[in-house]
């Protein structure tokens, strides 16, 4: 397989973080703990969980923390890991994860996604890295401060509203529409560039006896999400600063929801400039119920896996994801065609009177698998420095390279030497258009509102309820919300 070497890269990561000063991290040795185990870790790393193949398995599953962890182990006997298994992305996650901070016994080691653990902060859950960045990182070789082994990006996008870094979000990811080739060249399609030619296309290839679109919304909808995010960063481009309280443009940056920040978005909402009522607020649920009519019927109850299984068999003819999926897609036995990508398409006044004309953003940035972050309640179990060292020897540019290569499906945010694969570096390009700016659906509020507005999305895309009303419904868990965030971080919000 060709590869994109270092060079390459490096011009992508310039233009999108503006900063190329790469070296190839290295290991250095380090002193033995007492024979016998006496620290014990509870790690949960999500993606990057390993397993063996089974036969069910139609790719390989990844297996290089495997390596890691025993490398660690041998080199710190008086430390044993106990890797926890992998849970769905989603409501099952999300729950097992409140369960256990709630109980004193979150992960030593934990991934979560930088927006989920800001959410958090205010509870305390999690462990201040600041200090530790600050510090040299052991493992690489002339290092004097850990931060400096990182992009530029993976600190900015771990930094909390408190100003203080609580997660180290180390892969790098963008998300594409994926779409069959030969359905494409069968009917004569090309990839659409505007809303308009996206839903005409899927016309064409519905009446063709096709499914369209494998659109998810079971376990974790973020597919709904990604829209919404996109469609509202396009209508409300002009609005933004309103929102932010400046009246001044709100560019767009790499990282995700970093032009309004949740207590600025609060504020918006209390003082009316940001409202479920506002007829341009609205428009973004209509044009999503629009798209709804070229979903599989099955979308409500469709999981990811259900969407990747109806793409690669070829019953629909496109699904949205992450470069998570290239390879998934690439080497599944079950596809007998060709594939390619496209972006989100832009919104244009052929679709909507409020269409701003910008391109839709980037979903994806610093995301990807290994937002890395530490327990608060390592301090009180006195595993707390046993977690850093951990955490400083996976994330070293010689570890967290390989580990990210295993998986095969994001760029290690470490600077170091490595090798991307032609077919994931698009998703990386696609990032220099900038992410979106507001964040107000799942995790841009509270736990409750993000469950209270998938439920009141749902009835709205199955005809259970009006525009109307609906809006109306999540205006008033929107106000909730933003009630529930000024007590818990109390802000000074009228």
């Amino acid at each position: 397989m060709k590869r994109y070497h270092t060079r390459a890269i490096v011009a992508i990561l310039f233009v999108v973080f503006g900063s190329a000063a790469l070296f190839a991290g290295g290991k250095a040795e380090k002193s033995a703990s007492p024979a016998q185990a006496e620290h014990h870790l509870r790690i949960y790393v999500g993606e990057l969980t390993p397993r063996t193949r089974t036969a069910s398995d139609r790719w390989d599953p990844p297996s290089y923390m495997d390596t890691l962890v025993e490398r660690y182990t041998e080199m710190n006997p008086g430390v044993s890991i106990e890797i926890l298994p992998e849970l769905p992305a989603g409501d099952e996650f999300e729950t097992w994860v409140t369960t256990q901070y709630l109980a004193g016994r979150g992960p030593d080691v934990g991934t979560q996604l930088f927006s989920e653990v800001h959410r958090h902060v205010a509870r305390g859950w999690y462990l201040n890295l600041s200090p530790y960045l600050d510090e040299p990182n052991p493992y690489v070789p002339g290092n004097t401060r850990w931060r400096d082994t990182f992009l530029p990006g993976v600190i900015n996008t771990g930094t909390g509203p408190d100003g203080n870094v609580y997660v180290i979000p180390t892969g790098l990811v963008g998300t594409a529409i994926f779409y069959n080739q030969d359905i494409f060249d069968e009917l004569r399609l090309t990839p659409p560039r505007t809303w308009a030619e996206f839903i005409a296309i899927q016309e064409t290839i519905k009446n063709a006896g096709y499914v369209p679109f494998a659109f998810h919304m079971a376990g974790n909808p973020y597919q709904a999400n990604w829209a919404l995010r996109s469609m509202q960063d396009m209508l409300f481009d002009g609005e933004l600063g309103r929102i932010k309280g400046t009246n001044e443009p709100v560019e767009r940056t790499t990282i995700e929801a970093e032009g309004i920040s949740q207590k600025e978005l609060v504020a918006a909402i209390r003082s009316g400039e940001y409202t479920a009522i506002d007829p341009r607020w609205q428009e973004q649920l209509r044009l999503l119920k629009e798209w709804s009519a070229y979903w599989d019927p099955s979308w409500l109850s469709m999981n990811v896996d259900d969407a990747h299984r109806m793409f690669v068999t070829g019953r629909s003819a496109m699904m949205w994801h992450s470069s998570g999926r290239v390879r998934p897609i690439q080497t599944d036995t079950l596809r007998r065609f060709e594939y390619g990508t496209f972006s989100f398409p832009r919104i244009t006044s052929e679709s909507s009177r409020f269409a701003t004309g910008i391109d839709a953003p980037a979903i994806g940035g610093f995301t990807g698998a290994g937002p890395f972050n530490v327990a608060a309640g390592t301090v009180a179990r006195g595993v707390k420095d046993h977690a850093i060292d951990f955490l400083r020897f996976i994330t070293a540019p010689d570890n967290l390279i390989p580990l990210h290569a295993d998986l095969g499906a994001y760029v290690p945010g470490v600077r170091g030497e490595f090798d991307v694969a032609p077919e994931i570096a698009p998703f990386i390009e696609s990032l220099a258009r900038g992410t979106f700016r507001i964040e107000s659906f799942f995790r841009g509020l509270t736990r409750e509102y993000s469950d209270q507005f998938v439920r009141t999305l749902q009835e709205y895309l199955l005809d259970r309820t009006s525009l109307e009303q609906a809006s109306r419904d999540i205006q008033g868990y929107m106000d909730q919300a933003a009630a529930e965030l000024i007590d818990l971080n109390n802000w000074d919000i009228p």
